[in-house]
């Protein structure tokens, strides 16, 4: 409690006053190494408490992707579901909102995208395989858009994003409107990454949150995106060796902080060797 009380005290009055992911930082701080990611586009503090209940019910190195953004405990029961099926269960399972349509999602499409994980990552239903079809005429990224999605929105998002940001597909991922393109023209005059920020928005929130997360943490593109969760796939500079499920180059300079060997690697728990270059090292003096 005392702990908790103390990151309280630290944050600004705008941030204790916040329900969305601005507040649940403030419930996240005490639990994680990466509450930016945990709390990314949040509605309340439901991500703290799946992140608790991910480390007693799962053996997950994942937590916080797990549970980024999450309205409840489904993350963790899709993980059980998912977990003999896939060597990404946390990425797949991420704001799920149902334990089951994640995994059937997957199963569907691992003859359809090289990266079933990603584009079934918290689908509600088979809706993402069918807009990567349609996807894959317009981009290169087609499970990067096409994400979790509910219908083609992406796709006509991508359309209207082209030549607004170099990264259209993270964008539009999983828009269900062209929402997304709005926000980013309202957040390109705040920040460096205003398509994370903007991914897959709904209404400009984001940039809200944005602005109400001044002083609290340093990766606010992060915490106040609502597909957040996405930027634990992507690396700057990836080797294909190091098999990670998505190896994007997207932006630059990166919004985390060098070096970090796994941004979601649980921090009670000793880091594993990396079995590639070291990241601490390839970043160095970034």
């Amino acid at each position: 409690m005392k702990t908790v009380l103390v990151v309280l005290a630290m944050l600004p009055a705008a941030a204790l006053a916040a329900p969305g992911p601005v507040g649940c930082y403030a419930a996240a701080k005490p639990l994680t190494s990466y509450p930016p990611l945990l709390c990314a586009g949040a509605a309340s503090d439901a991500p703290a408490s799946c992140f608790t209940d991910a480390k007693t019910r799962t053996t997950t190195e994942y937590p916080a992707l797990l549970c980024s953004g999450a309205g409840s405990s489904a993350p963790v029961d899709c993980w059980t579901a998912a977990k003999d099926l896939t060597n990404f269960p946390a990425l797949l399972c991420a704001r799920a909102a149902d334990a089951a349509a994640p995994v059937a999602c997957f199963n569907a499409a691992k003859g359809v995208s090289d990266y079933p994980a990603l584009l079934c990552s918290g689908a509600a239903s088979n809706a993402p395989i069918a807009c990567f079809a349609a996807a894959k005429a317009v981009t290169s990224y087609p499970a990067l858009l096409c994400a979790g999605a509910a219908s083609d929105a992406p796709v006509s998002c991508f359309a209207a994003a082209k030549g607004l940001t170099d990264y259209p597909a993270l964008l539009c991922a999983g828009a269900t409107s062209n929402a997304p393109v709005d926000c980013f023209n309202a957040a390109k005059p705040l920040t460096q990454f205003p398509a994370l920020l903007c991914s897959g928005a709904k209404d400009n929130s984001p940039v809200d949150c944005f602005k109400a997360s001044a002083g609290v943490t340093d990766n606010p593109a992060v915490l106040c995106s609502p597909n957040g969760a996405l930027k634990a796939v992507t690396r700057e500079d990836v080797d294909a060796s190091w098999n990670l499920p998505f190896p994007l180059r997207y932006p630059n300079p990166y919004p985390f902080r060098y070096p970090f060997p796994d941004l979601n690697r649980d921090p009670s728990k000793p880091p594993t060797p990396p079995a590639g270059p070291n990241p601490a090292t390839v970043f160095a003096g970034n």
